[in-house]
Parts: C-alpha cells; structure tokens; sequence
C-alpha cells in the first residue's frame, strides 16, 4: 500500500500552545454551558450527575492515551483515516471517510453554525430572517482565515480558546465561592427528582460534550515534532476539560436547586450569570458561548477539512482530483475547506443539524472502537515500527477505551434505534462507491493532488464571495421584515 505523500508539503507550523489550544478550542464548546441541565435531568441527583461527567472524562482520556499510540506510530494528515488504512485496509478506511466527509463533518460544522447564528441573533435582538446571513458571515470568516494558512488558523484557535475561558471561569469561581449552598454532594442531597431514564444517557450526554479530541490526529503531518506535542496536547487538554466541567456544574448545583436548574434547561448559564452579575453577566455568558463555538467551528474546519484531503488523495470519493488540491501560497487544501464549509451551510439550513449530529455521534464511536482495538493489532502487524509513545498501562487503558466505546454503541442501539439504523445504512452507501472507485482504477496508478498556484488568490475569493453572499441575505431579510 503506498504512502500518499502530498502532504509532505503541507506546513508544520502547529506546535504544542496551538495543538492544546485545538483539542481544548474544540471539545469546550455550547456542551460546557448546555449540556449539565439535561445531565441533571437524566440521573436526578446532583451526586449521579457529577459522577457521569466524572466517567466521561475518563472514557475520553483512556480514549486519548490509546489514540496517541497510533498518531506517534502515523503521523500523516488525515489522523484516523491513515490509521484505519494502515491496520484495517482501505475498504474501513473508506467508510470511515465517507462517513466523516457526507455526514459527520458538514452536519457537525452545520449544526454548531446553527447555534451560533441562533445565540448571535438573540444576543443582538436581530430578526431570524437574517440568521443566514450569520451563518454565512461566520463560515466566510473560518474559511478565509484557513485559506490564509495553517498558522493562521492556529492563532484563531488560541485566541478563541483563551477568550472563552473568561466567561467560565468567571462562572465557575464565582458560582463556588457565591452559591448559595444548594449543593450537597457525595451525601443524600434530599433534593433528587425520579428519573426513569438510564445511566447511559447520561454518559452519552457528557460524551457528546467532550467530543473533538480525537479530531486533532487529524493535523498530525502539520504538527511539529507529533511525537511529545501530540500525547501531551491530547493528555492535557482532556484533562484540563474534566476539572472544568466539573466545576462548573458543581458551581451550577451550588445556585439552583436540581428542580429549578432542570426546568431552566440551556439557560441555566445565563439565568446564573445574571444571578450573580446583574443583566451584563448573562450577556457575558452569550458572548462566550459564541466564541467558545467559533473556535469549535474553526477547529473542525481545520482538521475535518484535511480528512476529506486525505481521503480525495486515495481516489474513491466524487471529485478526487479537485479536492486533493493543495494551494501553492498558503499550503493549505484550500478545495477540501470550500466544499466543506458549502455542505456545512446547506446542512445548517435545510436540514436537522441535531439529528444529524446524533447520527453521525453514533457513527464515529463506531470506528472509535475499531480504532481502539486497532493499538491492539498494530502492535502484531508492525512489531517492528519505532514507537516514541506507547500507551500507558497497556493493555488496560484500550481495554478501558474499548469498553466505554461499546458502552456508547450499546446505548445509543437501544435508546436511539432509529438514529443508530440511519448511520449505519448511511455509512454503508459508501460500499457500492468504493468497488466503483476500485474497479475503475485498478492496475491503473493514481496521480491525485497537486500543488496548484491560483492566478486570483483563494482567500481573496473566499472574502469576496461571502460578501456577495452576505448581501443577497441582507437583501433577502430586510424584504421579508419589511
């Protein structure tokens, strides 16, 4: 099987501040501030609900030690996609990119667009009829700082990452140094509700909060020195992201009752902030539920984008040729960041972002588990491999990560049946595309990619089309408000 090596010329401009800052810019987004109600609402106890985040957080670090593994072993842009190839064959490796490009990336990228232009538009007391105009304007932004280039992107994503932990630290500290002491935790609280739903879906509900870490992979062959940067990027951003979701869900149990924090839903955040900082608090928590899901947006365009790169390198996907295209100026697979940020926009706007991101949760812990059991085989397919890093407390970490990604599948299968059939006919659509693929090219060598040099630069494309774009939306809302 050979080596796709395009990539070579990509930029390793991403070191460990940027890479931290990806894997925490990621993961710590709207779940940080919506997700605790409903955690709450599932277990019924403030001692349950802690203990499930607890779980989660450790679901993902065993997930993350074990992944890192693999990423030292190939460090190749297309993170998951190179790994699954390389253990599995390119058949897996297939699905996993058809299931990443068609439904996991532009519907998770959809959705986030969705919430932001639903927070802006509320914070802003804007009319809905412009809330495609934002989410074109924001999509516009995150695609042209990427064509820019990866170190671009990266800044974004440090600046965006360092701006949204005011807001919640700001609610954490003061919500543990002010609350009023409803919280009794690791004692029989009194204030429980009856809750018939399992512990599951409240696991499931954490998990889908802490999802993201594993996209950082992704940008593996752009990382300096992935060896130290990827396990300690990967190791410290999770764990940084347990200790701040557990505060702040302690601070939330500390102002409201478990009643009062269920019945007040995704804006218990605000209703708190305002509680403790006047009418200027919950603005503050508006503003940094934005930015925590700009940098979300960013950093899947980021590393999304190049596994959609990576997956035209191999041939088997609709367009191959145009978006295994790398810019000449800002080495950056400026083709793969257009097509993505298109399907995430009509995603955002014609279809059930939610529904999708619930589909494609279920598909990609499908592969997690593969992706688990795959340290395992690497390590008897390639006993001969240099490994920087190998994973801690082997066998018993994968052996952990593995469980709790069973544990995922099996919750969603019963709970999501209907969610967990669509992914998998979804997912398997890309079968028939692949024996077409393969028929159509074998014997025959592939020269997909290439550096290309642009006579009017893609960035500046980019700008003028969202313009243009914005435009017509503001056109199209001042019609229908007037």
């Amino acid at each position: 099987m050979a080596d796709h090596n395009l990539e070579n010329n990509l930029r390793k401009d991403l070191g460990l501040v940027s890479a931290l800052s990806l894997v925490v810019g990621m993961v710590l987004g709207a779940g940080a501030f919506m997700k605790p109600p409903s955690v709450l609402e599932v277990t019924g106890d403030y001692n349950y609900a802690l203990l499930a985040w607890i779980i989660g957080g450790a679901i993902s670090i065993c997930g993350g030690l074990t992944l890192c593994e693999l990423g030292v072993m190939f460090p190749k842009t297309g993170g998951m996609l190179v790994y699954l190839e390389k253990i599995y064959g390119t058949k897996i490796s297939h699905l996993y990119g058809w299931m990443m490009t068609v439904i996991f990336a532009p519907s998770l990228v959809g959705a986030l667009v969705g919430y932001f232009s639903s927070v802006f538009c509320l914070l802003f007391s804007i009319d809905d009829a412009y809330r495609m105009a934002v989410s074109a304007g924001v999509l516009g932004f995150i695609a042209f700082i990427n064509a820019i280039g990866i170190r671009e992107a990266g800044y974004l994503q440090t600046i965006a990452t360092v701006c949204k932990l005011i807001p919640i630290l700001l609610l954490a500290i003061f919500g543990l140094c002010e609350g009023n002491g409803q919280v009794a935790l690791f004692t029989a609280s009194g204030q429980g509700v009856e809750s018939y739903a399992p512990f599951a879906v409240a696991i499931l509900a954490t998990l889908f909060a802490y999802d993201g870490w594993a996209q950082v992979a992704s940008v593996a062959g752009e990382i300096n020195n992935p060896s130290k940067v990827l396990p300690k990027a990967i190791i410290f951003g999770i764990i940084f992201l347990v200790v701040v979701y557990a505060c702040i869900n302690i601070a939330l149990f500390k102002i409201f009752p478990v009643q009062e924090m269920i019945s007040l839903g995704h804006e218990a955040s605000s209703v708190a902030s305002q509680r403790m900082f006047g009418h200027f608090g919950g603005n503050l928590v508006a503003v940094g539920i934005m930015v925590s899901i700009l940098g979300g947006i960013n950093g899947y365009i980021m590393t999304l984008s190049r596994t959609i790169f990576s997956m035209a390198e191999r041939g088997t996907i609709i367009g191959a040729r145009y978006l295994s295209t790398i810019d000449d100026d800002s080495r950056s697979p400026v083709n793969a960041i257009i097509v993505l940020v298109i399907f995430s926009f009509l995603y955002s706007t014609l279809l059930d972002a939610d529904r999708l991101s619930e589909i494609s949760m279920f598909s990609i812990w499908v592969f997690y588990l593969l992706t688990f059991i795959g340290v395992m085989v690497a390590r008897k397919k390639y006993p001969d491999v240099h490994r920087p890093y190998k994973v801690i407390g082997y066998p018993i970490i994968p052996i952990i990560a593995m469980l709790g990604a069973a544990y995922v599948i099996y919750g969603m299968l019963v709970y999501q049946t209907i969610n967990g059939i669509v992914s998998i006919v979804l997912t398997l659509i890309g079968l028939p595309i692949y024996y077409y693929y393969y028929s159509k090219n074998k014997n025959r060598e592939l020269f997909l990619g290439e550096m290309k040099k642009y006579k009017i630069k893609r960035m500046v494309t980019i700008a003028v089309s969202t313009i243009i774009i914005l435009s017509v939306f503001v056109a199209y809302g001042f019609f229908v408000s007037s």
